[in-house]
């Protein structure tokens, strides 16, 4: 029998579930969309040439066949590549993968809160949590971070109950959890750390010698070694990479960020603060913060937290260029902001905090309190309104305008921002190419190697000279102030 707090939940979480529904079948271009059409490619490679999940394979890859190295372990689109098998090849099942990885993910998120904090705390976190808007947008991306956020919180969680009560099967999920966490997205491993805690508050020193744990540690490291080592391989079979996973690399990149205040600035204010935390939150995380300094149960929290930090000083160039890469600081910092809220009045109490200022500060409270919904409201749907989705719509036309021209092997010359996009929406493989650098001579290369289409949606950034001289010479399939076709 559920609880009514369980059912509290289920409906918050069932509630975010339609909420993200809504134009689930738009394009997938409205919130990092060279991520979303590079993993959407990868599933719809996957689903045409063989669901062979240990060799991705990206458009960007001219005549080659597009093995791509330097990646995670692709399971979120291996798992809408199976999809496609049984209800054909649909954006939105990509989409619909996320939202259910995130609203798994959701509801352990409060069973985990519960645990340390209590019912309220865990309602009031899961509210914070489900209508975040930041993490509304990437929950229903087709990009895999919805996947990473599940299995590294459930890794936390089953870990926390095997460490207090044991059993094989927590063993078995946590294990599988923390592997297929470390998998998707490497740097999630700083997750160990609120999982070190755990062990030494347990056995002391005396953890070093349970077997278990170092069997638990073998098995998720190992595999993530050995998939990385792989991923590391497909680099060399046709030079193409999706990031560097060399640990030099990553450092260099640290010594360059890490000592420069623009970073901090960006990454922890416009990022965290106001973009994940919307304001309010982050001053709800501040004080949430200072009234569980003490509190030993919800250390395991605070390291959580401090594990995501760590997270960003190890990957600062991704958490420089990319959103997203920031979000996963969202479910500890809903657990602190989630106690701060429903403890807020009992505080005011056990401070001894009386008169004209115990006014102030709960009227404070209720404002901020009363403000969060709204403004969540307000930035989720202003990100969805319809003027600010029309500019990405000349990159879906313009592909499919492509699809149903070209032969099925034509190569095409997608030329935006230097992102896949236009490659994705052709469906067809070729090159990117970077608008702000495009030439007369880039394109006449990679027409002596096999390019038959050019393809643009930035005609205003493209010297007027270049665009000239397509008209003239070639076909043109398509031209409007929004795009422009030429078969080369």
């Amino acid at each position: 029998m559920l609880s009514k707090n369980t059912i509290y939940a289920i409906l918050i979480i069932l509630a975010g579930f339609l909420a993200r529904l809504i134009n689930i079948t738009q394009p997938i271009l409205e919130a990092a969309g060279w991520r979303q059409c590079h993993t959407a490619s990868v599933a719809r490679n996957f689903y045409y040439n063989g669901m062979n999940i240990f060799y991705p394979q990206t458009l960007n890859s001219g005549t080659t066949e597009g093995y791509i190295g330097g990646s995670e372990f692709n399971i979120y689109p291996f798992a809408v590549a199976i999809l496609y098998k049984f209800f054909g090849v649909h954006e939105y099942l990509g989409r619909l993968v996320s939202i259910i990885a995130f609203c798994g993910g959701a509801f352990f998120l409060y069973k985990l809160t519960k645990k340390y904090a209590g019912n309220t705390t865990g309602l009031i976190t899961l509210l914070f949590y489900i209508f975040n808007p930041c993490i509304f947008f990437y929950s229903r991306t087709f990009q895999p971070e919805s996947t990473m956020l599940f299995f590294s919180i459930t890794m936390l969680y089953f870990f926390s109950e095997w460490i207090d009560r044991a059993g094989w099967w927590r063993f078995a999920l946590m294990t599988l959890c923390a592997t297929l966490a470390f998998l998707i997205k490497l740097p999630t491993i700083c997750l160990g750390l609120p999982l070190l805690y755990l062990c030494l508050k347990k056995y002391k020193l005396n953890f070093l010698t349970q077997w278990k744990l170092w069997l638990f540690a073998v098995l998720s490291l190992i595999l993530t070694f050995m998939w990385y080592k792989h991923a590391t391989y497909l680099t060399t079979i046709h030079g193409l990479s999706q990031s560097n996973l060399s640990f030099s690399t990553n450092m260099d990149y640290a010594i360059r960020y890490l000592p420069h205040l623009p970073f901090y600035k960006k990454v922890f204010f416009t990022e965290v603060f106001e973009k994940d935390l919307i304001y309010i939150g982050g001053i709800f995380l501040v004080l949430g913060m200072i009234f569980t300094i003490k509190k030993k149960e919800l250390r395991y929290v605070h390291y959580w937290l401090l594990a995501i930090i760590i997270y960003f000083f190890l990957a600062t160039d991704e958490v420089w260029r990319h959103t997203y890469y920031t979000i996963p600081i969202i479910a500890p910092a809903s657990v602190l902001i989630g106690y701060a809220i429903s403890n807020s009045i009992k505080l005011l109490t056990t401070y001894n905090i009386i008169g004209i200022r115990k006014i102030v500060l709960q009227s404070l409270f209720v404002i901020m309190i009363v403000t969060l919904p709204f403004i969540s409201y307000h930035k989720i749907t202003g990100r969805y309104s319809a003027k600010r989705l029309e500019k990405d719509y000349p990159v879906e036309i313009a592909g499919r305008i492509v699809d149903e021209t070209a032969l099925e092997n034509d190569l095409v010359i997608g030329c935006i921002w230097g992102g896949p996009e236009l490659l994705y929406y052709c469906n067809r493989s070729g090159w990117i190419m970077d608008s702000n650098v495009c030439s007369i001579e880039r394109i006449e290369r990679r027409r002596e190697e096999g390019a038959d289409y050019f393809v643009t949606t930035k005609q205003n950034v493209i010297d007027s000279s270049v665009l000239d001289y397509l008209k003239a010479k070639y076909e043109v399939i398509r031209a409007t102030n929004e795009y422009l076709i030429v078969k080369l």
